[in-house]
């Protein structure tokens, strides 16, 4: 009965679109071990491969290891992906390996183990999970995830409108934000123009609405939510917290007098100090990696995790209470009247950025 069953599924192209793909990726069907997920710029193709990983690895016992493979990687140790897959992990059970892939070349060492996989008598315990951009349906790669018996191709267009829209009111709510209606309208308007920028700019919008209490404004979302390309005073903040002095040295002018304002970009300074605090004090009760950002709030996903380990390096707990009291200062000479607040919040980042950029190079 199993053959049957087997040959049945390879006689049939194995692929889910649209919103099909999208039940799969947050409800992923047993007896596939290996998805492709693609589509063209601006389908949240990211986002809902986020979402099966999430998935596959809940609905694992033992829990699969999460590990990510760069293209280069594979290229060098083609062996190594059916020893992720099919061997256990340190922690018991075997990976949920995930690549990113630029170009269908980049594929092939991927495609010559689902030849070894198909096989083999039993479908290994690990999952493979291959992200890519637009694929056409003569693509190589697609077609061997949708003839794979054990594979699935999942092709994802963008939301329509109304549940693009839908989708969004769902993740403000399930952060905890609250938006005035004009506020609302002009948010969903922004990011229509590109949906798949919108899970990083609500990410955004909670960091920025940690402690506020009140409801997000029309400016707000002006000041917050990148338009046409502009920068944000988020973009200062990052720069700073980084060390990338002449990236901000050539941004910050413009920036801080016509887009973000100097209070909302102290603001968001506070904010990020917090959560990098906050990730030190989850990494003190024995949590590491990625599992820390899962503790944050808002939370920092895998995609992300490398960066802010990097910045928590150079942002270690005494050096954060320290800027904590000066953004506190300049906070308060700001909202003094007649204050030059563009100077000062300016002043202020440099200072940031040259502590960080003199610790990145002490650690190197």
């Amino acid at each position: 009965m199993r053959a049957l069953i087997a040959s049945q599924r390879a006689a049939t192209k194995v692929k889910k679109t649209g919103r099909q793909a999208e039940s799969f990726c947050s409800d992923p069907t047993s007896g596939v071990f290996a998805a492709l997920v693609f589509g063209k710029t601006g389908a949240p193709v990211s986002e809902l491969s986020e979402d099966l990983a999430k998935q596959w690895i809940k609905g694992t016992q033992p829990a699969l290891d999460r590990r990510r493979m760069s293209p280069e990687e594979a290229k060098q140790d083609p062996g190594g992906i059916l020893d992720a897959l099919c061997s256990e992990s340190l922690f018991g059970g075997a990976s949920l390996l995930q690549v990113s892939i630029a170009r269908e070349t980049e594929a092939r060492p991927f495609l010559d183990a689902l030849t070894e996989i198909e096989n083999m008598s039993e479908p290994p315990n690990g999952k493979l999970l291959i992200v890519a951009g637009d694929l056409t349906p003569r693509s190589k790669l697609r077609k061997t995830f949708e003839d794979h018996k054990s594979a699935i191709a999942l092709q994802i267009f963008e939301r329509s409108e109304r549940d693009f829209e839908n989708w969004v009111r769902d993740q403000l709510s399930a952060s905890g934000l609250r938006l005035e209606p004009d506020a609302e309208i002009l948010l969903l308007r922004t990011l229509l123009e590109d949906q798949s920028l919108a899970p990083g700019e609500i990410e955004k919008l909670a960091l920025y609405a940690v402690d506020l209490d009140r409801q997000l404004t029309e400016q707000d979302i002006r000041d917050l939510i990148i338009l046409e390309d502009q920068s944000t005073g988020f973009d200062l903040v990052d720069l700073a917290l980084d060390g990338k002095l002449s990236d901000l040295a050539g941004l910050m002018g413009d920036q801080l007098k016509e887009g973000s304002g100097a209070i909302p970009v102290l603001i968001g300074l506070m904010n990020q100090l917090k959560r990098l605090n906050r990730a030190h004090e989850v990494s003190g009760e024995g949590i590491h990696g990625p599992k820390i950002g899962e503790r944050l709030s808002p939370r920092v996903f895998d995609r992300q995790w490398p960066a802010f380990e990097r910045r928590m390096q150079k942002w270690p707990p005494d050096r954060i209470l320290t800027l904590m009291t000066l953004v506190a200062q300049t906070d308060a000479q700001c909202r003094t009247a007649g204050s030059p607040q563009e100077a000062l919040v300016g002043k202020l980042l440099l200072d940031v950025a040259q502590v960080a950029s003199h610790a990145g190079r002490r650690r190197a």
